[in-house]
C-alpha cells in the first residue's frame, strides 16, 4: 500500500492506450480488487477498545479481497501505476493538471473514476457500494469468481485460545491454508506481486534469513521454540540453504547445512562461513570441502547469551559498514562469564566476529527484536512493545562508567498498526505494535522510488508488514506512517522478518502460526483460563504450530531484479564495482569478501572509489579499505573532505583514537558540520579521543553554541563530551522539583508533593506499592527514599506537576537503584516525553541517570519517577534545573604576535602551518598566507578564522574548507593572538 501520506515523483505520461483492455488488471484472471483511494486516508476508528483498531478508509474490505491503495495527493496518478489499478474513489481532494490527464486517459479506457463526498472516507460500506461500481463488468466477474474460488477460511473452538482483549467470547482458532491459498488473502500494492519461494513441507518455522555470495538464502528453521530448550546439539532444529536451481522463482533444492541445533534466532555470514545465534552461545559454522555441510563448529560467546525467556534472546545479526558484526537482544540479555564483566539487555551491539570484543551501543525500552541501517550507516532498531522505531544516536559503549544518557531515542511519529482484520490476538499495546520485529530499509533500485529509503516493521500478531517513512529530523530522526506493505487477512500469516534479497525485492519470512503470543502466561483473571509456563518462558499451548512456514518474495510489477547473480569466486574489479550496486545486499557482501579475503591488489580501484566515485559506493570503498587495513591518509583527509554529508559522516566514523587519526579530525571543519547528524558523529568521535586541556577549551566552545543547545541529539553530545572529558559545560541552576530527597512525608507515609499515576488497568498496577524507605543501603543520601515493588508486570509512577520557562534547556536527573528488576526504572516528562537513561539490569547499585531537554512552547512538566517492570526499584535525589552556561574566565588582551606565532605553528589542535604555507614553508590545502594582511583588512582575516567557508579563497571555491571554526578551538586570547600574527604577514 502506499504510504500515508505519500509523495510520488512525476512521470512523464505514456499513451491512453496503457490503459486499454490489455492492461494487466483486465488481463489477470484470479485477482482480488485494487482501488486506488486518493484523499484524507487518516484511520476512521483508531482507539484501545476490542476489536478496534486504526482502519484506514475501506481496509475492512480487505477481507473480501477488495484492496485499498492509499495516496494522501495526487502524484500518484501516472499512467505506469494506473495501469494496475481497477478503480479509483477520489474523497475530496482536487486532482492537478498534469495528474488530470492521466487519471481522464485511465477513465477514456473503461476504466472507474468516482468523486464522493468527504463523508465517505469513514462509511466502508458506502466505498464498497461505490468500489464495486466504479470497476469495469470483467474485472468484477473475475473477482467474483476468484472470491468463489478461493479456500474458505475454516475454524475451531478450543479453551487455549487467550483472550486479554476481553471480547464477549475467545476467537476460535482459524485452520491452517496452504502457502498458495494463504495469498489469497494477502494484500500488496496494486504495482506488486506476491510470489512464493519456498513453503512446508520443504521447509518449517523460519525465525531468520540471510543469503550468502551465490544468492542463495539460508534460513534457520526452528521446531523446538519456543519451550524445547535442550542441551547442545541435541536440538531439533537446522541451517537449511534453499535454492531455485532452475530459474523460476522457487526453490527446488534443499539443503540442510548443520542441524541438531537448538533454537538458532539469527544468522549472518562472516569469513567463509556464517555466525549463527543460538543461545547460550553462539556458534561459527563453515564448510571446508564445499558439500554444503557445516564441518567446522567453534563456539563463540560460550555461555553469555540469557536462556530464561527465549524470545528475548539475541537477534538480526547483520554484518556491519564497519566489518563488525551488529545485532539486537532483548532482556535474556548478555553477560560474560570470563574475563571483564560486560552485561547488557534490551538493545543493539556489536562485536568482532572472533569475539574477541563486544560493545552495547543503544539501550531500549522493552523487549528488542529490531536492528537496520539506512545507506549511510546510521542505526536504527525497534522494540516489541510499543516503540517500533529507534535511532542510535550516541554509542552507549562511549559513556563513562556509571553515567546514563540517551543511547537511542524512540522516534515512531504514531502508535497505531492498520491491519486487514479485526482478528487479531495481542496481549498488551492493543491496537498498537506489540510483537514489532526488525527494522529493515527498502534499499534497492528494483523498488519504486516512492519506496526507497523507508523502513519495513514486521509486525506477526497484526498479520503485517509496515513502511516506516524515516525522515531527518535536526541532527536525529523521526519515523512516520507510510502504511502497509503487505497485510493478511489469514489469521495464521505471522511475518516475523523481511528483507531486500539479491534480487532486490522484499522477501518475508512468514512464520505461519496461529499462536503468536510468548508471554505472560495466561490466567483466568488476564486471559480468560490457566495455562503452564513452558521451558523457554513460553506459555504452553496445544495450538502452537510446528510444520508450517513459507518465505515470500514482494516483487515490484514494474521494476528489474538486480543484475548480479552472484559474487562467488568473482574477480577483484567486479567486487569493487559491486560496491556501487544499487541494491545494499550486493554492496556489503561484496565489501565482506574484499575484507575477508584481504584483497590488496583492490586498494588503487578501492581508493579511486573512495575519492572520486558514487556516493554509496565511496562510503563502502571507505570502509573496505579500513577493513583490509589500506585506508591511507589522503584518502582519509579526501573523504572527510566530501560534498557529501554522508561520505563525511563515514569517514569521521573509520577514524582511530591515536595521534595521527586526532590530527586528520583537527584538519576538517566536522565539528561544525552543516549536516547535523554528520556533527553528531563529529562530537561521538571527540568523545573517544584521550582528554587535553585543548579538547576541554573545545567542549567549553561547542557549548555555547546556539545550534548545539537548541538540537536535542547536539545537547546530548555535548554533554557526553562533558562526562567523558571533565568539563563543566552547563551551571545547573535550583532544583524545581519539590521535596527532591523525599525526606518529608505525609499522612499516606508518601512523600509529600508528589502524587501516585498508574497507567493501564494492569493488576499488578493495584497490588503494587509505593513507600518511603529508610535504613542502610535503602538511601542514596539523607534519611530516606523512594521505592517501588511490585509483583508482575506494572507500569506505575509517581509525579509532580512544575512550572518552565519556554524554550529554555533543562536536566532531568536521579539516583536509581533496583533489585530483581524485569523492566525499566527511570524519570521522564509525561508532557514533552524526555526520557532520562534505563535502568533496567535486574540488580543494580546506586546509579545517576539524566537527560536535557528543550521546553519549547511549553510552560509545564509533568514529571514521572516511573516503574515499568517487575521487582524492586529505589528513587533518591532527584532534580530538574535550568541549565545555563558556565561561568568563564574570558578576559581578553591586545592580541601578541609571538604567541600567535608560536599557536600558528604548533598548537595541539590547529597548527595552521599544515594547511597554509608562510615564507615557503607549509601545506598547500589552503592559501599561502604571506603578504595576506597587505591583501586583507582585519574584518576578512576575523570572518576567516571564525567561519572558514564564508568566503573562500582565490583558487579554492567550490570546496569544502577543511579549516574548523578556530572560535571553537581557541581560546578567546588564543584567538586574539593568531590574528596578530596574521596581521603582521604583509608584503614586503
Amino acid at each position: 500500500m502506499f504510504q500515508n501520506p505519500i509523495s510520488f515523483l512525476s512521470r512523464a505520461l505514456f499513451a491512453a492506450a496503457l490503459f486499454s483492455s490489455t492492461s494487466h488488471a483486465a488481463d489477470t484472471p484470479d485477482r482480488p480488487l485494487h482501488i486506488l483511494f486518493i484523499g484524507d486516508a487518516k484511520p476512521v476508528n483508531a482507539g484501545n477498545d476490542p476489536g478496534t483498531y486504526a482502519f484506514l478508509p475501506g481496509q475492512t474490505l480487505a477481507k473480501e479481497a477488495i484492496y485499498f491503495d492509499y495516496a494522501a495527493d495526487a502524484a500518484a496518478l501516472t499512467p505506469a501505476y494506473l495501469q494496475h489499478v481497477d478503480a479509483v474513489l477520489e474523497v475530496g481532494r482536487e486532482i492537478p493538471a498534469e495528474q488530470k490527464k492521466a487519471l481522464d486517459a485511465f477513465a477514456a479506457a473503461g476504466h472507474g473514476v468516482k468523486m464522493l463526498p468527504a463523508t465517505a472516507r469513514a462509511d466502508d460500506a458506502q466505498l464498497r457500494v461505490a468500489a464495486l461500481d466504479a470497476v469495469g463488468q470483467k474485472a468484477r466477474t473475475e473477482w467474483e469468481a476468484f472470491i468463489r474460488g478461493r479456500a474458505p477460511l475454516t475454524y475451531q473452538s478450543s479453551p487455549d485460545v487467550a483472550n486479554y482483549e476481553r471480547r464477549p467470547a475467545a476467537l476460535p482458532v482459524q485452520q491452517a491454508l496452504p502457502a498458495l491459498e494463504s495469498m489469497k488473502y494477502t494484500q500488496v500494492p496494486a504495482d506488486f506481486d506476491l510470489k512464493l519461494f519456498a513453503s512446508d513441507p520443504d521447509i518449517f518455522k523460519p525465525i531468520a534469513m540471510a543469503w550468502d555470495e551465490r544468492g542463495r538464502l539460508w534460513i534457520a528453521e526452528t521446531r523446538d521454540y519456543p519451550n524445547e530448550v535442550r542441551p547442545a546439539g541435541q536440538g531439533d532444529d537446522d541451517i537449511k540453504i534453499c535454492e531455485d536451481t532452475d530459474g523460476d522463482g522457487r526453490a527446488d533444492k534443499f539443503t540442510v547445512f548443520a542441524d541438531h541445533l537448538n533454537i538458532p534466532t539469527s544468522l549472518t555470514f562472516v569469513n567463509g562461513g556464517v555466525m549463527v545465534a543460538q543461545a547460550p552461545d553462539f556458534l561459527f559454522l563453515k564448510d571446508t570441502n564445499g558439500d554444503d555441510k557445516a564441518d567446522v563448529r567453534q563456539v563463540i560467546f560460550h555461555d553469555a547469551w540469557g536462556v530464561n525467556d527465549t524470545h528475548a534472546g539475541p537477534s538480526n545479526l547483520h554484518y556491519g559498514f564497519d566489518n563488525w558484526l551488529y545485532g539486537s537482544v532483548g532482556y535474556a540479555g548478555f553477560a560474560s562469564k570470563s574475563g571483564p564483566v560486560n552485561s547488557f539487555r534490551q538493545g543493539l551491539f556489536r562485536f568482532r566476529p572472533d569475539g574477541s570484543a563486544i560493545e552495547f551501543l543503544a539501550q531500549f525500552s522493552n523487549n528488542t527484536w529490531g536492528f537496520g541501517y539506512n545507506d549511510a550507516g546510521d542505526i536504527f532498531g525497534s522494540t516489541a512493545n510499543n516503540a517500533p522505531s529507534f535511532f542510535n544516536g550516541l554509542p552507549q559503549s562511549d559513556f563513562p562508567p556509571g553515567v546514563r544518557l540517551m543511547s537511542a531515542k524512540r522516534i515512531n511519529t504514531f502508535d497505531k498498526i492498520h491491519p486487514n482484520t479485526a482478528n487479531i490476538r495481542q496481549v498488551d499495546v492493543m491496537g498498537g505494535f506489540t510483537a514489532a520485529a526488525g527494522h529493515m530499509f527498502m534499499n534497492s533500485g528494483a523498488l519504486p522510488e516512492r519506496l526507497r529509503g523507508k523502513a519495513l516493521v514486521a509486525e506477526p500478531t497484526c498479520k503485517l508488514l509496515s513502511i516506516f517513512d524515516v525522515q531527518r529530523d535536526g541532527a536525529g530522526f523521526k519515523s512516520n506512517d507510510g502504511g502497509n506493505l503487505v497485510a493478511s487477512t489469514d489469521e495464521c500469516m505471522s511475518p516475523v522478518a523481511a528483507e531486500v534479497g539479491p534480487d532486490g525485492a522484499v522477501w518475508v519470512a512468514d512464520w505461519y502460526n496461529f499462536i503468536i503470543q510468548h508471554n505472560p502466561t495466561p490466567s483466568p483473571e488476564r486471559g480468560g483460563y490457566k495455562a503452564e509456563t513452558g521451558k523457554g518462558g513460553a506459555h504452553i499451548n496445544p495450538n502452537r504450530d510446528t510444520v508450517h512456514g513459507r518465505i515470500y518474495r514482494v516483487v515490484w510489477k514494474d521494476g528489474t531484479a538486480s543484475q548480479i547473480k552472484s559474487l562467488s569466486g568473482a574477480p577483484v574489479g567486479d567486487l569493487v564495482k559491486s560496491l556501487a550496486s544499487d541494491n545494499q545486499f550486493w554492496r556489503l557482501t561484496a565489501q565482506r569478501l574484499l575484507v575477508d579475503r584481504k584483497k590488496k591488489e583492490a586498494v588503487p580501484a578501492l581508493t579511486a572509489m573512495a575519492t572520486k566515485g558514487s556516493d554509496v559506493g565511496a562510503i563502502h570503498a571507505l570502509w573496505t579499505l579500513s577493513g583490509i587495513g589500506a585506508l591511507d591518509a589522503a584518502t582519509h583527509r579526501a573523504a572527510l573532505l566530501s560534498k557529501d554529508p554522508e561520505i563525511r559522516r563515514n569517514a569521521i566514523r573509520a577514524l582511530g583514537t591515536d595521534e595521527a587519526a586526532r590530527q586528520l579530525y583537527f584538519s576538517t571543519s566536522v565539528l561544525h558540520d552543516a549536516d547535523l547528524t554528520t556533527r553528531l558523529a563529529a562530537f561521538v568521535k571527540l568523545a573517544e579521543f584521550p582528554t587535553s586541556p585543548e579538547i576541554k577549551t573545545l567542549v567549553s566552545k561547542l557549548s555555547t553554541d546556539a545550534q548545539n543547545k537548541s538540537d536535542e541529539w547536539l545537547a546530548e553530545g555535548i554533554n557526553l563530551l562533558a562526562k567523558k572529558h571533565g568539563v563543566e559545560s552547563f551551571r545547573e541552576g535550583p532544583n524545581l522539583l519539590p521535596n527532591p530527597g523525599f525526606e518529608t512525608t505525609g499522612p499516606d507515609g508518601l512523600p509529600q508533593g508528589w502524587a501516585r499515576r498508574d497507567y493501564g488497568n494492569r493488576d499488578a498496577n493495584k497490588t503494587g506499592k509505593w513507600e518511603s524507605v529508610s535504613g542502610a543501603g535503602d538511601t542514596h543520601s539523607g534519611l530516606r527514599a523512594l521505592r517501588c515493588i511490585t509483583y508482575g508486570d506494572a507500569d506505575t509512577s509517581m509525579h509532580a506537576d512544575v512550572t518552565l520557562k519556554p524554550h529554555t534547556r533543562y536536566k532531568l536527573a536521579a539516583w536509581i537503584k533496583t533489585h530483581a528488576l524485569r523492566g525499566k526504572a527511570s524519570l521522564n516528562d509525561h508532557i514533552g516525553r524526555a526520557e532520562t537513561g534505563k535502568l533496567t539490569a535486574a540488580d543494580s547499585p546506586w546509579t545517576e541517570v539524566e537527560t536535557t531537554f528543550d521546553s519549547g512552547d511549553r510552560t509545564t512538566a509533568s514529571i514521572n519517577i516511573l516503574h515499568v517492570a517487575k521487582g524492586d526499584s529505589y528513587f533518591d535525589d532527584v532534580r530538574l534545573c535550568e541549565l545555563m552556561p558556565a561561568d568563564a574566565a574570558n578576559a581578553v588582551t591586545i592580541g601578541d604576535p609571538a604567541r600567535g606565532d608560536a599557536i600558528f605553528h604548533t598548537h595541539p589542535l590547529a597548527i595552521c602551518i599544515t594547511c597554509h604555507a608562510v615564507g615557503g614553508k607549509g601545506g598547500n590545502v589552503g592559501p599561502a598566507l604571506d603578504g595576506i594582511a597587505s591583501r586583507k583588512d582585519e574584518a576578512y582575516i576575523t570572518e576567516s578564522l571564525l567561519e572558514p567557508n564564508a568566503k573562500l579563497a582565490e583558487g579554492f571555491q567550490g570546496q569544502v574548507s577543511p579549516m574548523p571554526p578556530m572560535g571553537l578551538i581557541l581560546k578567546d586570547q588564543e584567538l586574539a593572538d593568531v590574528k596578530a600574527y596574521l596581521l603582521t604577514l604583509k608584503a614586503k
